[in-house]
């Protein structure tokens, strides 16, 4: 009897792949944003030839290693101990629905066998294997979408390349359309046409310019026909959704986004000890109340192992999703900016409240007028809890201990339409002391698009908000990006004193938030006494909420 060998069960596989592929029925854009916004949640994988040094994807730009000196790597790259079929279960035991690896990430080496270079884990390494081919066959089979990372314009290692940077290598140098033609179109062709159906399209660069509409549009082009229903990112000039990138924003973005964040805080291999669950729970319930999608990463080492570590995590993560996904999976931004306790989503008449901190006295107290047809925990729904209404608030009477230590999940069946309770200050009238610069103003801080902001060149100076009448005020929250606050302070008006609400130092980059006992005020002022460093201000929000007792 014949011996069957690997590559000819590899090549089985994908010849079953792309009768698939072959049979993709084009959507609409709403369906398949739709549906891509309602799995929510997915594997990013940065592996490649820097996972070797392990100091990180950028290893070859940070240390300004020549080409050839680099390209060495290739010669010692024997992932033995990659298994496609792990990687997938790992993803899939984590509740995650899709997958992006890096194909090739800035330094130019290719993950898959092209016929446009022989700089190829297939043709370059001892390894000789396929692994962006393998992946996706492992996907398929464990019911996971899968999807490719490629950065476009900059490639370190190919003539034309950008990087972001002055050339540190002559062999770097050359024209960028010709590096376009001969490297990234094919190979962005050659993903499109052998790997089957591409759930994602993640494209990325490392602050090159020179993209534009014409040199990316052979690749839409490319896309269009070979892949209509792949969802694209925003770094290739369009694209279907933005991409947040570590840095968090306060409050959603508009349109469809995805947030992609890391297990360790690095995204190459770099033997970070990797984050406590809390934290990593806690960024997929933030991402998720706030309607976006997360891309998780993870970094394998040189041998193809993901970290026990990372591991670890991801299987506590899949096992409090197994409980409470209801809450994630399909989930639409909550009907609340902000809450003490936790975070909200919500799916239809459903609201489900992401309790943090379980109240002591099993009182949890919120501004909800709708009527309620069922309240209980979603871990356990024959655990019924009692509510009652007064006034504007709901008084929901919990039990004593919290069915789990990092987020218990609260359903609340409401009846009638549920309304967003917002920041009291967003699009509210503001002045500052500032000289802002141009298209920054202070009126960018109180608007509810994140992608815009408040900047000034001065280092100090106040930002007044007036709420148009007296409202209760509990709690502050503010997102600062750059040149974070070092010394600040919250004042409001009392007649024609200003009063000293609290002050506070070393404002963290992303979310600061403060609570403090309610107050009543129109007029309040966010007072800077000093930035970190040099620089000027710069703020993305300045929210102001009522009390939630």
């Amino acid at each position: 009897m014949r011996k069957i060998s690997f590559k000819w069960l590899l090549g089985l596989a994908l010849l079953i792949n792309s009768i698939s592929f072959a049979q993709t029925t084009p959507v609409s854009y709403e369906q398949k944003m739709k549906e891509w916004n309602e799995t929510k949640f997915g594997m990013f994988i940065h592996w490649g030839l820097y996972a070797i040094p392990a100091k990180g994807e950028w290893y070859m730009r940070n240390s300004k290693t020549s080409v050839a000196e680099y390209a060495k790597l290739a010669t010692q790259f024997n992932p033995i101990k990659f298994n496609a079929d792990e990687w997938a279960a790992i993803a899939k035991n984590a509740g995650m629905k899709y997958l992006v690896i890096t194909t090739k990430h800035h330094d130019g080496f290719a993950m898959f066998d092209s016929k446009a270079t022989d700089y190829t884990i297939a043709k370059a390494t001892p390894f000789k294997r396929n692994v962006v081919k393998e992946l996706s066959i492992a996907c398929k089979k464990a019911g996971i979408k899968f999807g490719v990372y490629y950065s476009t314009i900059a490639d370190w290692h190919h003539a034309g390349g950008q990087a972001g940077c002055p050339h540190w290598d002559s062999a770097q140098n050359g024209k960028l359309e010709d590096y376009m033609k001969t490297i990234a179109v094919p190979q962005v062709k050659e993903l499109a046409t052998e790997y089957g159906p591409i759930y994602e399209f993640w494209f990325d660069n490392d602050g090159s310019k020179g993209i534009t509409t014409a040199l990316a549009q052979p690749i839409h082009d490319i896309l269009k026909q070979y892949q209509p229903n792949t969802i694209e990112d925003s770094r290739l000039a369009g694209g279907d959704f933005q991409s947040q990138e570590q840095n968090l924003t306060t409050f959603a973005p508009k349109g469809y986004w995805e947030a992609c964040v890391t297990t360790t805080g690095g995204w190459g291999y770099t033997n970070r000890p990797a984050k406590p669950t809390s934290e990593i729970l806690k960024m997929i319930i933030d991402i998720s109340s706030k309607g976006g999608n997360i891309l998780l990463n993870v970094g394998p080492d040189a041998t193809g192992i993901i970290p026990a570590d990372n591991v670890e995590r991801l299987n506590d993560v899949g096992a409090w999703l197994s409980r409470n996904g209801e809450s994630i999976y399909g989930s639409e931004r909550g009907a609340f900016d902000y809450l003490p306790f936790g975070e909200n989503t919500r799916k239809g008449n459903t609201l489900y409240l992401h309790v943090y901190d379980w109240p002591k006295n099993g009182i949890l107290n919120l501004p909800l007028t709708n009527k309620l047809s069922k309240a209980y925990l979603l871990a356990d729904k024959k655990q019924k809890i009692g509510y009652k209404t007064i006034g504007d608030n709901l008084t929901l009477q919990l039990p004593a201990i919290a069915p789990d230590s990092i987020a218990s999940v609260i359903a609340l069946e409401v009846e009638g339409e549920l309304k967003r309770v917002t920041s009291l200050a967003t699009n509210k009238p503001v002045s500052t002391s500032c000289l802002e610069e141009k298209n920054r103003s202070a009126k960018n801080a109180v608007d509810d698009d994140p992608s815009s902001d408040w900047r000034s060149k001065d280092s100090s100076g106040w930002l007044e908000v007036n709420l148009q009448s007296e409202q209760n005020i509990a709690a502050v929250r503010v997102g600062a990006f750059m040149n974070m606050p070092e010394k600040f302070s919250l004042q409001y008006k009392q007649g024609e004193n200003w009063v000293t609400i609290f002050e506070d130092k070393n404002m963290p980059r992303n979310e600061y938030v403060k609570t403090f006992a309610p107050i009543k005020a129109q007029y309040v002022r966010f007072v800077i006494s000093k930035t970190k460093g040099n620089g000027g201000i710069s703020l993305r929000s300045f929210e102001l909420f009522p009390p939630i007792e």
